[in-house]
């Protein structure tokens, strides 16, 4: 995602960019691969070393954070002492609430901190405000992630972003707001197929711990929302084997002792041979994010969806997931540059992006996005889509 970020920075013209990496040597590959009107140029950083991330932040005038959200809070407290804007991908609740925690000393620092600003989180926050604006009252928030592949990965164990998160989302439980009340559900459960739009079409999506949670449901509190719900669609092989892994306790983190004596952390163990299969993607898939709103509008009930589908980008090279996520950094980045993000301390996408001109943004990007309202009583409308 931190490639596709690079390239679309340089790509829009970005003057400079510094791409800082534990790996310097990947670092420079990144900033000699991108290709645009601006320059980019590779730094070796460590996120845990504070005082010398403090010093490669501290002439930035915004820090796009792409690495694992394990590190979100030593790099945002990094940002903060730069004094330097930051965003990131989202933190997978915990990692949220573990940010939100120390809003005050970014309060103290001056700077904004945009948490979630990938595609889920991220792009799907801002719809849910922008199908928002067409309601009176919120009551219900569903948002759906799901993808079609045309060349299936072969591994057993596909990784398409972080192996972690991945396995966490199948190990820890998920959070749904139901009756107004936050409360935690079922590791990967709540099995729905779910009518995503062409070419994604019906997929079987699960509840999963994500960062909308941590934000939305305080955010529409005051629209009256009573239930809020994120599910993620990654295909029935894909959920059938990470079930399997999880069930078997491969994804466990605390080391377990052998009949030999020996000890072996079973996660370690299962993303070595995991991840020593080959990882081919074919770079062709497509994404779609949807958010139902349900609620009223002039008294009576009413419904908003809104869909967005992410199509490969042939230029990067790269398929529609790595766009969705990749590229809504960089834009936000740039916008928060530019001044057309209102906000201070500790923010979520839904409170300050607005939402037109960054749906523009994807749209020029070659994004689609569509919107459909209707009375509940009524058939399905047929999605508006530019």
């Amino acid at each position: 995602m931190g490639r596709v970020c690079v390239r679309d920075l340089i790509f829009s013209g970005v003057e400079e960019v510094v791409v800082a990496d534990r790996d310097e040597d990947g670092a420079r590959e990144v900033a000699g691969s991108a290709r645009g009107r601006g320059m980019a140029w590779a730094q070796g950083a460590d996120a845990t070393d504070h005082d010398s991330l403090v010093e490669i932040l501290g002439p930035a005038d915004v820090v796009a954070n792409c690495t694992n959200y394990a590190l979100n809070v030593a790099v945002m407290r990094a940002a903060a002492a730069a004094g330097t804007d930051y965003l990131d991908l989202g933190g997978l609740y915990r990692g949220t609430n573990a940010q939100a925690d120390i809003a005050s000393e970014i309060t103290s620092a001056g700077i904004i901190c945009l948490l979630g600003m990938g595609s889920t989180p991220g792009t799907m926050n801002v719809m849910a405000a922008w199908g928002a604006e067409r309601l009176d009252e919120v009551h219900e928030i569903h948002l759906r992630c799901g993808g079609n592949d045309p060349q299936p990965p072969t591994a057993s164990l596909p990784a398409p972003y972080a192996i972690d998160t991945i396995l966490d989302e199948f190990t820890l439980p998920g959070v749904a707001l139901v009756d107004g009340e936050l409360g935690e559900i079922e590791p990967a459960s709540q099995d729905e197929m779910f009518d995503f739009p062409e070419p994604v079409g019906d997929q079987l999506a699960i509840a999963t711990l994500h960062s909308e949670l941590a934000s939305m449901p305080e955010t529409f509190r005051d629209r009256g929302v009573k239930e809020v719900t994120f599910k993620v669609a990654f295909g029935e092989t894909f959920i059938h084997n990470y079930r399997i892994v999880c069930e078997l306790g491969l994804a466990a983190t605390a080391p377990v002792e052998l009949a030999d004596g020996t000890t072996v952390v079973p996660r370690a163990l299962l993303k070595q041979l995991a991840l020593a299969e080959p990882q081919v993607f074919s770079g062709q898939d497509i994404e779609s994010l949807v958010v139902v709103l349900r609620g009223t509008k002039a008294g009576r009930p009413h419904e908003v969806r809104v869909e967005e589908v992410s199509r490969p980008n042939e230029l990067f090279g790269v398929g529609g997931a790595d766009v969705n996520t990749g590229m809504p950094p960089s834009i936000v980045a740039q916008m928060i540059a530019r001044g057309e993000v209102k906000g201070r301390g500790v923010c979520f996408p839904e409170q300050v992006v607005p939402p037109a001109p960054y749906l523009d943004e994807l749209r020029s990007r070659g994004m689609s996005i569509g919107i459909s309202e209707r009375e509940p009583s009524e058939m399905p409308l047929r999605v508006r889509r530019s």
